[in-house]
């Protein structure tokens, strides 16, 4: 066989572009993704320093309430988060050390659907299950666009539009009323945000 004939055999065992591999489920996950998933506690470490250093009692008490409480194992955890939920963003680390948002509307389907119903940011994806853990694979957006599936973003996210990104997230869940969402080198502003449920 030709060198050039193994070269083009060699370049189609490689993942397709922009996708390194795959949660448990077989979903499979940008390269970029997968990185900021790798380096979770990196940029939640990072992140918290920052919003204790200079941010405000209230916000730090808003993150220690959210913060609280160990999640339920992942198969528990899709048991109790369907339905509609208060939802509130906390974001830091980059530009301020914590910023915490007002609540807002957030909904969880029987099928592992998440969408954030209002606010400006929005989010739209769908849960899934990685190993022991829930992976939210998601694109954000601005309120008035409809957005593209996470699948069917382009490699690139400034080539998707205004603020159309990929968003991955670790999903816990710590009862029926409580639970968080949390994003880990998020590419708009922060370091690491949290979407805090509630109900």
């Amino acid at each position: 066989m030709r060198r050039a004939d193994l070269f083009a055999a060699f370049l189609c065992l490689l993942p397709a572009a922009g996708l390194a591999q795959s949660l448990s489920d077989g979903t499979a996950i940008r390269a970029d993704d997968a990185r900021r998933l790798a380096e979770y506690h990196a940029a939640a470490g990072e992140a918290l320093l920052d919003a204790f250093s200079g941010g405000s009692q209230a916000d730090l008490a808003v993150l220690a309430d959210v913060l609280r409480g160990d999640p339920l194992p992942s198969d528990q955890a899709r048991a109790v988060m369907s339905g509609d939920w208060s939802c509130r963003t906390i974001k830091m680390g980059r530009l301020l050390p914590i910023t915490v948002y007002q609540p807002f509307r957030c909904r969880i389907g029987a099928d592992g659907s998440l969408e954030k119903l209002t606010g400006s940011q929005r989010t739209k994806g769908q849960v899934h299950r990685d190993g022991d853990r829930l992976v939210y694979l998601g694109t954000g957006f601005i309120a008035g666009d409809t957005p593209p599936a996470y699948a069917d973003l382009p490699p690139s996210p400034d080539a998707s539009g205004p603020q159309r990104v990929p968003e991955i997230g670790v999903v816990e869940m710590i009862d029926e009323n409580r639970g968080r969402v949390m994003f880990p080198d998020p590419y708009l502003e922060s370091r690491f945000n949290i979407l805090a449920l509630g109900r």
